[in-house]
């Protein structure tokens, strides 16, 4: 009888345990369920709050637009090196890659660009987990430098040779200081294209790619969209220790409740290049929605910023020395603040 009861009490010990289990996963999955729920509710409301801004974007953007013509680059006045200038592209360079000069393409040698030491001293890593997001809402903007002679900026833009391999550089050097990443490789023009939207929908495109990446991946803690300036090359360029980087602009959309978390975010990695790299940052630029979109999809996530690397005129050497800096500074900035 005493045997027949331990052999109870045991046998009933090991249906709670089980019991127990079942339950704790039964609360993990229908908690996972209301996650997804409230990150589709979120698309849903997203994309009605974005169609009502990108109504007012168009005629902002619109009013900005350049000449078409190559004298048609912002005037080289210093002033306008304070100001993120913007060109509208002629409707037929998005339906059709402008031409390439092959031979100036054929010069660049990428392997010969040596990227930066790492302090293998204080190396860190995210060990896999892919914390950065580097995406591109103007993702076609090219350099004059490669096109055939004659080509204007409005038609600088090219499917394959534009600011994608600066992202891609980008995540090459996040990658070297511990940084692993996720660079996005969708064409947003030929999703504009495809849904008959136009140039002015760009950030509703990418607005879906930033939502779908925060849905598959919950180490995400920081997104870049990389863009370029429209400024000429005496004020998108400079010289430190003998070479010629392009300049950085950070952008930051003010026309949300949370851009201030946006703004100390950027402003870290600012000091991080003004420290070691001064000259290369152009600094911090603020815009509300008379001056562009206002938003830029930064109200996602607090670590959000719009990187402008360069201006039309640069060419990759140029683009890529300051990519290899820019990922060195966001990795020390990400280890030093956001990790200590």
């Amino acid at each position: 009888m005493r045997n027949f009861n331990i052999r109870t009490i045991k046998v009933l010990l090991a249906i709670s345990i089980i019991l127990f289990f079942c339950l704790l996963a039964l609360i993990i999955f229908q908690y996972g369920k209301v996650l997804d729920v409230n990150k589709e509710k979120h698309v849903i409301e997203d994309k009605s709050k974005e169609k009502k801004e990108m109504e007012n974007t168009n005629d902002s953007n619109n009013t900005k637009s350049i000449s078409k013509n190559k004298a048609a680059i912002p005037n080289n006045n210093i002033e306008d090196e304070k100001q993120s200038n913007e060109i509208l592209p002629d409707k037929s360079a998005l339906q059709k890659d402008a031409a390439l000069d092959q031979t100036k393409i054929d010069a660049f040698n990428e392997n010969s660009l040596r990227m930066p030491k790492i302090n293998t001293e204080k190396y860190h890593s995210t060990f896999g987990r892919k914390v950065a997001f580097i995406y591109f809402s103007h993702n076609r903007e090219s350099f004059l430098p490669y096109f055939k002679d004659g080509t204007t900026p409005n038609k600088a833009y090219h499917s394959k040779l534009n600011v994608s391999l600066i992202g891609e550089r980008l995540g090459k050097s996040l990658k070297r200081n511990g940084i692993w990443n996720m660079v996005n490789d969708v064409d947003v023009i030929k999703m504009l294209n495809k849904r008959n939207l136009n140039f002015g929908s760009s950030y509703q495109m990418t607005r879906e790619i930033v939502l779908n990446e925060m849905r598959i991946n919950r180490d995400l803690e920081m997104t870049f969209d990389i863009h370029r300036d429209a400024l000429p090359r005496n004020l998108s360029t400079v010289n430190i220790n003998g070479n010629s980087f392009a300049k950085i602009s950070f952008v930051i959309g003010s026309a949300h409740d949370n851009y201030k978390e946006n703004i100390k975010f950027t402003k870290g990695i600012n000091e991080v290049i003004e420290k070691n790299y001064p000259g290369l940052s152009r600094g911090v630029i603020i815009k509300d929605k008379k001056q562009g979109n206002g938003v830029y999809n930064q109200d996602l996530l607090a670590n959000s910023v719009i990187i402008e690397v360069g201006g039309i005129e640069n060419n990759l050497e140029e683009l890529y020395r300051t990519a290899d800096v820019l990922g060195i500074a966001i990795s020390q900035y990400y280890w030093g603040n956001l990790h200590k």
